[in-house]
């Protein structure tokens, strides 16, 4: 059970998991554990452990706060900023290809 909640504590965000994979791994983490931690808890862990960027984002251009959204809202909120992240660097690299002299 320590090692459950070891794993919990010690789960890391991937750019290949993404933010989604990132979250599956807490809860997984989480329902392994003695005692299923509290939701501010595993908001504040998810918080913790997404890149930085994201969670600026997060807090200061979509206005979320872990005192009056959920671990869930927040979530929600993380995979469209990293969706517009993929779509813009698409577009950039595709512009880039088009328009070599263009950056």
């Amino acid at each position: 059970m320590q090692d459950a909640r070891s794993a919990f504590l010690s789960a890391s965000y991937s750019e290949k998991l993404g933010v989604q994979g990132f979250y599956d791994t807490l809860i997984d983490h989480a329902q392994n554990m003695a005692v299923f931690p509290d939701g501010y808890t595993i908001l504040e862990t998810f918080l913790d452990g997404i890149p930085a960027d994201m969670r600026r984002h997060l807090i200061r251009q979509d206005k979320l706060t872990p005192e009056m959204n959920s671990v869930e809202e927040f979530l929600v909120h993380a995979i469209a900023h990293e969706q517009s992240l993929k779509t813009s660097n698409h577009y950039d690299q595709r512009s880039t290809r088009r328009n070599p002299s263009k950056k």
